[in-house]
């Protein structure tokens, strides 16, 4: 895909351009970003360019070219997924953006588009690094149960989930591998259960497709298409059921795996000796009633639990990982002798006196020394206002400062601060 796009107005999308009221990375600090969601553009809402209005909302755009494509297409341009984490982003207000070869990326947070912009092929095409492993000492828990820790990875013992990392996982540390394995699993499951419900259930519908196929055929046909599921696709779930039996903690594995088991055992055995059954369970046509739809649907059904709970909680996780990265790396510590030196913020200890400059974000929680200013603490009130600061008013670390300069005392750092 070429870099560079062609529009009504005849100037190009190319990242190396700057125009008077639209082009790559041309964002402030404290105001909000306001962009093509077809190109990326930034764009000035002032300078009269095309707009229109979308489900209560107004999109701006660099062109009349970019206008009539969104206006044909619009849910193609109204969000893109970050693709180092890979949470939603609103390309209308992404901060950040990248263009690779033509081809756009948004990001939702300055830490994601630097991982990307450090090595973009190990993200592109939906593509992550390989997980790095887990430092020495990590301990793991239940989502839950917390009281569950364990010093290596596995299951709960009470309810079967699978046991993760303590803390703020890393914004690197690779998709979640039990999430990939499901998925993968659930396609299996379902598209295999897809022809099996419609073999078994098809003459409640009106579809002759067990008798055009015959009854023992179509019986030994829904052994090939359950047999994968059920051996294949369920192992975790019996291997689950089997921990909570083992654990005197029956939960809604044990139910899964009894309920999954007995049916399919009890079908393979009607199908290959249904001779050993009483007449009475014989049904039409002489045949023993087989249940390996059930299973396999159940199965699949289970699947897509998990992998709605599995990707709900890694959106947390990046969720918080985005709102991590607002506070800042380092702070301007004020010495015991009046010099003053940039140092990180994970040296920073309670009682230094720090500086905090203009348009720059309060390095810990704290409180106003000397000085005045006003606050931006948008991000954890909600109040859009900046709030006016002065001696002995409380500091929220990550608030941005707007326009004056202040010396805060340190009162909280690390694990102890709001954010």
């Amino acid at each position: 895909m070429d870099i560079k796009h062609q529009h009504d107005h005849h100037h190009s999308h190319d990242d190396g351009d700057d125009h008077c009221h639209c082009g790559h990375d041309q964002e402030k600090a404290a105001d909000a970003v306001i962009r093509d969601p077809v190109c990326g553009m930034t764009v000035d809402p002032q300078a009269g360019k095309p707009s229109l209005e979308h489900d209560g909302r107004t999109y701006h755009f660099c062109s009349e070219g970019c206008r009539t494509k969104f206006a044909a297409a619009p849910a193609d341009y109204l969000a893109a997924k970050d693709a180092v984490c890979g949470m939603t982003v609103d390309r209308s207000t992404a901060k950040h953006f990248l263009k690779v070869d033509g081809e756009k990326f948004y990001f939702c947070s300055a830490a994601c588009h630097a991982k990307f912009e450090a090595a973009p092929s190990a993200y592109r095409d939906g593509k992550h690094p390989p997980a790095k492993p887990a430092p020495t000492g990590t301990l793991y828990t239940c989502p839950m149960h917390p009281e569950v820790i364990s010093d290596r990875p596995g299951d709960c013992p009470k309810c079967g989930m699978a046991l993760e990392p303590m803390g703020i996982p890393p914004a690197d540390e690779g998709p979640n591998p039990e999430l990939v394995d499901f998925v993968r699993r659930l396609w299996v499951s379902a598209i295999l259960a897809v022809p099996l419900l419609a073999l078994s259930m098809g003459p409640m519908f009106g579809l002759p497709l067990r008798e055009t196929i015959g009854e023992p055929q179509a019986t030994y046909i829904e052994l090939l298409l359950a047999t994968p599921v059920v051996l294949w696709a369920a192992l975790p779930f019996f291997r689950r059921a089997w921990a909570s039996l083992v654990n005197r903690s029956p939960n809604m594995w044990t139910l899964i795996g009894l309920g999954v088991g007995t049916a399919y055992v009890y079908s393979v055995v009607a199908t290959l000796v249904p001779g050993i059954f009483p007449m009475s369970f014989h049904g039409h046509g002489a045949a023993v009633p087989v249940y390996f739809e059930a299973a396999a649907v159940i199965v699949a059904l289970v699947f897509v639990g998990q992998v709605l709970e599995l990707k709900a909680r890694e959106r947390t996780g990046s969720a918080i990982r985005a709102l991590l990265d607002l506070a800042p790396k380092t702070a301007r510590r004020i010495d015991a002798d009046g010099s003053e030196r940039d140092v990180p913020v994970g040296d920073i200890q309670t009682g230094d006196q720090l500086r905090v400059r203009p348009g720059e974000r309060v390095p810990v929680d704290g409180s106003v020394l000397e000085g005045q200013s006003t606050v931006d603490e948008s991000m954890i009130s909600g109040e859009p206002l900046p709030l006016e600061k002065s001696k002995g008013d409380p500091l929220t670390g990550g608030t941005i400062n707007k326009n004056g300069t202040f010396v805060m005392a340190a009162e909280k750092v690390g694990a102890d601060m709001v954010l």
